[in-house]
């Protein structure tokens, strides 16, 4: 007999990440099918996967590869969730964006999807994002097998092409309920869409406050070989220069730092780490440094986060993003832009645990850093309300109950 959440029956619910074929986002950070599997935790998919499970749901994911010839089942090393994997191609780029957009819907592997709900016994699709083809089609797959679909928003804000928004309409009409953390995606959604009725809850990714906690910040240091005098500020992340503002932040930086007292180091890897070494290369700051890699090893995120003073990032891009909440649980002060989701993350600025600053802004973003840098009391009481507004409104069992709520409700 099924476990009871409450009154309620679990449903198995069905995770769509982002990409045509997966490797669209492990190729730029140098990583494999078997490293998705068996080393990555986190982030919007398995924040999502340990919250469900949290109250009692069955999640599993579902994606393509272009490395698999057949259906493939693994299991998840952090969480145990089941990942289904069918096998696709990636689509050519077409003439026109509307072209591209076709390529795309046709390689879609949808019998091999459908094949995958059945044998799962699927209840509700849910997708990472809408303003995106494979919604499009997963949103006529939900209505041939007669299951709910309902989406997040994790940055994706734009329609591609003609064909695309003629698609979306029939799609996000058929969309049982949206979750969108971002107040600015919201308004965005009323204006692009006025004429369709969405469900939208506001609800954001989950982080594991017990695993992300602050450590001793001497033994930190001195585990990473950090000086013990130093003003030193984090970023972590995908190298996306433009997604990321990092090209802002380099800027911001020049502008704050130019001794030996402070140190920016960034940690990350992407599609656009060749062009972001060249403008480390350009900016020549002796007191930044960049660890160039995409790193699954969670203990040694959290030993820099404990080690440094602020986090900062400068995103142009962002739904709900999961980097700056990590710093938050290690109780960092964080100066943030005012993209997207950034402000719904520090909803009462400093009472939040945060500076905010105009996106494009270097010299808000210098200005904040100068200002935490001088105020060591200022740090500790941002970085205490920064843990506190995570542990009340992101941890893993604030989300599940959030998330099975919504669910629930709107498939009465």
């Amino acid at each position: 007999m099924a476990q009871m959440i409450g009154h309620r029956t679990p449903q198995v619910i069905a995770l769509f990440p982002w990409g045509d074929v997966i490797e669209e986002f492990l190729d730029p950070i140098g990583l494999e099918l078997n490293d998705f599997v068996e080393r990555m935790t986190g982030g919007w998919l398995f924040g999502y996967a340990a919250a469900l499970s949290s109250v009692g749901h069955k999640p599993i994911i579902v994606c393509a590869s272009e490395r698999v010839t057949k259906i493939e089942r693994y299991e998840h090393s952090g969480t145990g969730t089941p990942i289904w994997v069918a096998p696709a191609r990636r689509p050519r780029q077409g003439h026109s964006p509307a072209a591209y957009s076709l390529r795309r819907w046709t390689a879609t592997p949808l019998a091999a999807f459908q094949e995958i709900l059945s044998r799962s016994r699927c209840d509700l699709l849910l997708a990472q994002e809408y303003e995106y083809i494979r919604f499009d089609a997963l949103a006529w797959l939900a209505r041939r097998i007669n299951v709910p679909l309902y989406a997040t928003f994790q940055g994706g804000d734009r329609t591609l092409s003609r064909i695309e928004a003629v698609a979306r309409q029939l799609s996000l009409r058929a969309c049982r309920g949206l979750i969108v953390a971002s107040s600015a995606e919201r308004a965005r959604l009323a204006k692009a869409y006025p004429r369709i009725v969405l469900d939208i809850a506001d609800i954001p990714n989950p982080l594991d406050t017990e695993e992300w906690q602050a450590m001793d910040r001497v033994e930190a240091r001195n585990s990473l070989g950090l000086p013990q005098d130093c003003f030193i500020v984090l970023n972590h992340g995908r190298i996306d220069i433009r997604r990321k503002g990092l090209d802002v932040l380099l800027k911001a930086w020049r502008r704050f730092a130019d001794d030996s007292t402070s140190q920016l180091v960034i940690i990350g890897s992407g599609q656009d780490s060749d062009a972001f070494a060249k403008l480390v290369r350009e900016s020549g700051s002796s007191n930044l440094r960049w660890l160039s890699g995409y790193t699954t090893d969670r203990p040694l995120i959290r030993r820099w986060l404990s080690a440094a003073d602020a986090y900062v990032t400068a995103s142009r891009i962002e739904g709900m993003p999961v980097a700056p909440l990590e710093a938050m649980a290690c109780s960092l002060p964080v100066v943030a832009t005012d993209a997207q989701g950034l402000p719904d993350i520090l909803a009462d600025g400093e009472a939040s645990g945060g500076l905010m600053v105009g996106q494009e802004r270097p010299e808000e973003i210098a200005q904040a850093l100068a200002r935490l840098k001088g105020d060591r009391v200022l740090r500790a009481r941002l970085g205490a309300a920064a843990r506190k507004r995570v542990t009340e409104k992101f941890s893993i069992e604030a989300v599940g109950a959030a998330l099975d709520e919504f669910l629930t409700a709107t498939r009465r």
